[in-house]
């Protein structure tokens, strides 16, 4: 049994909540003998009655005590005083003439129970069942010497050893399920470590792939395009800038850690990496023309401003290497709670569930990449009416102007 708390605060908590029971019925048990002996004195002589009160009381008083500080000086002071108590206790009403043929009494088996629940001051289960267990027997003894003094027949009574037997049998349970959980519980750790690991490494070969098919894919694709003889200037600056970025080490790091102050208006247009990527791809040779609310992209985080970067920078390659064309429209938009990018282009389209191999780019560095931030991808193409890639993504609301903050 776990309750679903941490395994270093099980056992702890479990032992609280038994101590509290245990020391609860305990102390009924005491109220109930108190009770039983100041009523029975009102019929029968008592000369003990005083003595037996205050007898009783000091053993609810120690339990109490032992409820509030769990320590075993104040445990074996309880067992001692509650030894006498029950001797004490026993006497005054075995006793009294023709009332109690015989020791096995439920009125006599009060404190005696009392005593058993001694066993909830243990750290664990097991030492609680030792505690019990000597309770038990001190209890007992006590009420044989009562036995021998009063002359009444000794039978061991059901009551005190069906508490006995019911209170050892839940601490022995107790203490066997938290050794099963325990034991369990590296093995839970463990599986969720090792699906964590999972994660984490199908997130790095997404992220791999989608970078290696940024870099490399496309470099090679692109050679394999190119007519015989010297190489494009664009191509070489294209192959040079994909060598610098394989050989920093920090090529797949994630951008969590960089900095989240964000330029705002113009700044933000110019430092963002769709601006980067639009360059990059002008740099290549291709004419693209950019409308609507570049001011937008300031609310995106440095890792959704990176990703949707690349996206871009993916869609307008293909427009480059597929599309026919040397144009392409990039269109910024917003609402209250994404930021949207759609690239344009007239060329020769195509059939996206038509696709081959080579269009991986569109599945790896578009649409897992947007997708990992929560967002979609929406792509309207036919073959020979031109290709249009929706990019969303999600992102915080504008925050208000300060006029638009003051009340009318």
């Amino acid at each position: 049994m776990s309750l679903g708390l941490p395994g270093h605060l099980v056992q702890s908590t479990l032992s609280r909540a038994l101590a509290r029971a245990s020391h609860w019925f305990g102390l009924v048990c005491l109220a109930g003998a108190l009770v039983s002996v100041v009523m029975l004195s009102f019929a029968n002589e008592t000369p003990r009655l005083w003595l037996t009160v205050l007898a009783v009381l000091a053993m609810g008083g120690v339990l109490v005590l032992l409820a509030r500080r769990r320590t075993v000086p104040i445990t074996i002071a309880y067992l001692l005083l509650g030894t006498g108590g029950v001797y004490l206790y026993s006497v005054t009403l075995l006793d009294m003439p023709g009332v109690f043929p015989s020791s096995n009494m439920f009125l006599v088996s009060l404190p005696k129970m009392a005593m058993i629940m001694v066993g909830g001051a243990g750290s664990s289960a097991f030492v609680g069942v030792i505690w019990s267990t000597l309770g038990f027997l001190l209890a007992e003894a006590a009420v044989l010497l009562a036995v021998v003094h009063t002359q009444v027949p000794y039978r061991p009574d059901v009551f005190t050893v069906s508490t006995y037997l019911v209170l050892v049998g839940v601490m022995l349970l107790d203490g066997f399920a938290f050794r099963a959980g325990r034991t369990a519980q590296p093995a839970i750790h463990r599986a969720v470590r090792d699906d964590q690991a999972r994660l984490l490494r199908n997130d790095f070969s997404h992220r791999a792939i989608a970078r290696m098919h940024d870099t490399t894919v496309e470099q090679l694709d692109a050679l394999s395009r190119a007519q015989p003889g010297t190489l494009r200037s664009g191509m070489r600056a294209g192959i040079r800038d994909t060598l610098r970025t394989l050989n920093d080490s920090t090529w797949l790091e994630d951008v969590d850690a960089q900095s989240t102050d964000r330029p705002t208006g113009d700044d933000a247009w110019l430092a963002s990496e769709v601006y980067r990527a639009i360059d990059r791809c002008r740099d290549r040779g291709l004419v693209i023309a950019v409308t609507g609310d570049r001011v937008a992209l300031a609310r995106l985080d440095p890792a959704a401003d990176r990703e949707l970067g690349l996206a871009v920078r993916q869609c307008l390659v293909n427009v480059i290497q597929h599309a026919g064309i040397v144009a392409a429209e990039v269109i910024i938009d917003a609402d209250d709670d994404s930021v949207s990018v759609m690239v344009q282009d007239a060329g020769r389209g195509f059939t996206e569930s038509e696709s081959g191999p080579d269009r991986l780019g569109l599945r790896q560095a578009v649409r897992h990449r947007i997708e990992q931030l929560g967002g979609s991808v929406a792509v309207f193409s036919r073959p020979g009416a031109g290709t249009s890639v929706l990019l969303t993504v999600p992102a915080p609301a504008p925050a208000a102007a300060p006029d638009e903050q003051v009340a009318p």
